[in-house]
């Protein structure tokens, strides 16, 4: 009879901790947030975004020159008849040494955006941190999981779970960044680094002489030209 009793007891002991902690998970909040959007498309954002996409521009602006100056020698090079052996041994070494500059510059260039990329997301991306724990505080969010991870398994989120905008309003209105004006044709995204694909530095071929004895008329068969430069 005692040992039923104790059976009854633990029984009705456990069912009511599975209650509790029943209520305890029920009441946990879970939001969403992209992260990256919340960060990339706040006024903030877009600022930086400029300023990035002005250096993107100038870096560009250097590495076309320099590839504008392998071209040309590249098509000066295609007279060779008309060049004496100096002349064209100048034109392999610009070709060569313009080459060398222009890869030096492509990883100069690549390392400096993604640095100065970082410098400019960093402090807007701590706004984005302290605007999402504020707001986590204050709707009583037990858990905010930020989709835009590439560690995220999300497969589907309801709007009503998803914070993403009301992160990005607070971030406006504590920065107090004002909206830039939209220009034609612009879109959200920063331009990309300018890309360290290899500079095309061949040489063309010079012409093939005409047979001994051939007529003025003979033609040598036209140099094969190089590959685009770009």
């Amino acid at each position: 009879m005692k040992q039923n009793v104790r059976m009854v007891r633990a029984a009705v002991l456990v069912a009511g901790m599975m209650a509790f902690s029943g209520i305890g998970y029920a009441q946990c909040k879970i939001a969403v947030v992209d992260m990256q959007e919340a960060v990339t498309t706040s006024n903030e954002g877009k600022a930086k975004a400029e300023l990035f996409d002005a250096r993107v521009a100038e870096w560009k602006g250097k590495i076309d020159k320099i590839q504008a100056d392998i071209d040309t020698a590249q098509a000066k090079s295609k007279q060779s008849t008309l060049l004496s052996q100096t002349a064209m041994a100048d034109l392999q070494k610009t070709i060569r040494d313009k080459g060398s500059e222009l890869t030096r510059m492509q990883e100069d260039a690549q390392k400096d955006v993604e640095e100065y990329r970082d410098t400019l997301l960093s402090p807007v991306m701590k706004v984005a941190d302290e605007v999402m724990n504020a707001l986590a505080i204050e709707k009583g969010y037990g858990i905010v999981i930020d989709s835009s991870s590439q560690s995220s398994s999300i497969v589907y989120a309801s709007k009503d779970c998803d914070a993403t905008n009301e992160v990005k309003t607070r971030m406006n209105a504590k920065t107090g960044t004002a909206a830039s004006a939209a220009k034609p044709g612009a879109t959200n995204k920063p331009a990309e680094p300018p890309k360290t694909t290899a500079p095309n530095t061949s040489i063309a071929k010079p012409p093939t002489p005409p047979p001994a004895g051939a007529g003025a008329a003979t033609k040598a068969p036209a140099a094969t030209p190089p590959a685009p430069g770009k």
